[in-house]
């Protein structure tokens, strides 16, 4: 059996650690390709005449970098009154993902 062959469970095993290990697994995360807009909450928002936007990257299920906070994408927007919090969520194969907070406001 050559080199190549006996590496490919251990690359393989390697891979799933790193994608469970993701910050960007959710619920509605699937294997090959997520992209989905979700509000959660039982109540209804008004949606403001501004719109801001702050989101994490990561990458390879080891590196994550950003900022995804409310006040972030707020303070971006210039927004001083929230009055709608939306997130966002992409993902490859878990090797590349955002996670974005969406605020409205005035």
């Amino acid at each position: 059996m050559s080199k190549k062959i006996k590496l490919l469970p251990l690359i393989g095993i390697l891979f799933s650690i790193a994608n469970l290990t993701s910050c960007m697994i959710h619920p509605l995360t699937s294997g090959l390709y997520t992209s989905w807009t979700a509000h959660f909450g039982d109540h209804q928002q008004e949606i403001g005449q501004k719109e801001g936007k702050s989101c994490v990257t990561n990458i390879l299920g080891l590196i994550s970098t950003g900022d995804a906070s409310v006040k972030s994408a707020a303070k971006k927007a210039g927004i001083n009154k929230i009055t709608s919090i939306d997130y966002e969520l992409s993902n490859v194969l878990g090797l590349y993902g955002t996670y974005c907070v969406i605020v409205t406001g005035e």
